[in-house]
């Protein structure tokens, strides 16, 4: 059987540095903690797995899990994928609290940080939001020793474990690719985001962007606006600049919001002038790809979002084993309207 002793050996460091590794507790330098890993997989060495069952078996063990209420077919999604979890986490003797926040409601989210905190949960699963409180909140629980794992929108790695989604900036760049195929060489495109304050929207705009330039002897013409990841603003803010500049040949839809898009260009009748690129397979989404309106969708795999972030989390807490990477990166699987 591999010991403690032998990692330790293997990997040129004390045992207490690999039991700090090993459960989380201190400071480790991140050279020196990976050293440990790779001696651990190197010698196929299994955290004492049946001692932390009896431990686990002692208490009540709770994690608490956060919904997004924005975008309820997409988040519909996701939420099986985190129910399939839940029973994966009950079946190692860890209960679920989920809570269901939108991430425009700051205060609510905040609240229910804290609330979890009070109730001593052992880790947290959430999507990130953008705020200097609630950056405080995830110090807190870095500080008390409750590991957060996120999905679909990342925080600041020094404030999680690990992150689960897709590649932002990659699949930003797959849409500009995509968008070059569709739509002429010296085409003008539209980009809506979702919110400046939206990092992983961001991240996929800056990717498009990066890629739309590299086209030789193209227009690298754009516009960007934002539609708040909601249908009707997203409609209302499009509709108004294509009234504006007719002469747009591509659109972008970096996150939630595409519906309203594909809706505004479907009114106008231009969707043979005006090609849509976008995220996400829901059925409101696809309806529009299938009559015409929209080309393509990139798919984040949001079941496996939900079930991976709360399925490392329950692995972390009951095995001690922390993912391999700080950002768990799913496919992004390309849809158009032969196979969605």
């Amino acid at each position: 059987m591999v010991t403690v002793e032998m990692v330790a050996k293997m990997a040129g460091v004390s045992r207490g540095t690999v039991d700090r590794v090993l459960h989380h507790r201190g400071e480790v330098k991140s050279e020196t903690a990976e050293r440990v890993r790779q001696a651990m997989r190197e010698l196929d060495f299994q955290p004492n797995t049946l001692g932390r069952a009896f431990s686990i078996a002692k208490k009540r063990n709770r994690i608490g899990i956060f919904l997004s209420a924005r975008e309820p077919d997409f988040q519909e999604q996701i939420k099986q994928g985190i129910e399939d979890g839940v029973a994966y986490a009950q079946q190692h003797g860890i209960e679920a609290v989920i809570e269901v926040v939108s991430p425009d409601d700051e205060l609510l989210y905040l609240q229910k940080i804290d609330e979890m905190i009070a109730s001593e949960v052992q880790g947290i699963v959430l999507r990130g939001i953008e705020s200097k409180a609630f950056d405080e909140r995830l110090q807190i629980l870095k500080n008390q020793g409750i590991p957060v794992f996120t999905y679909n929108q990342d925080v600041r790695p020094a404030l999680r474990n690990c992150y689960v989604g897709i590649d932002s900036c990659r699949a930003g760049k797959c849409a500009a690719l995509l968008m070059r195929q569709i739509s002429p060489p010296d085409g003008y495109a539209l980009i809506v985001g979702v919110t400046p304050q939206h990092k992983d929207s961001e991240k996929r705009i800056e990717g498009f962007l990066e890629q739309w330039g590299l086209a030789p002897k193209a227009s690298s013409g754009y516009r960007i606006i934002y539609g708040e990841g909601y249908h009707d603003v997203a409609y209302a803010r499009t509709r108004d600049v294509l009234n504006e500049m007719p002469n747009i040949t591509g659109i972008f839809v970096s996150g939630a919001g595409l519906s309203g898009v594909a809706q505004a260009v479907y009114e106008r009748g231009t969707a043979d002038v005006q090609k849509i690129v976008g995220f996400d397979a829901t059925q409101r989404n696809i309806t529009y790809m299938k009559n015409g309106t929209v080309q393509f969708l990139i798919d984040q795999s949001p079941y496996q979002q939900g079930y991976k972030a709360v399925q490392l989390l329950v692995d972390y807490l009951f095995e001690g084993r922390a993912p391999d990477v700080s950002c768990y990166y799913l496919d992004a699987h390309i849809k158009n309207a032969f196979n969605c």
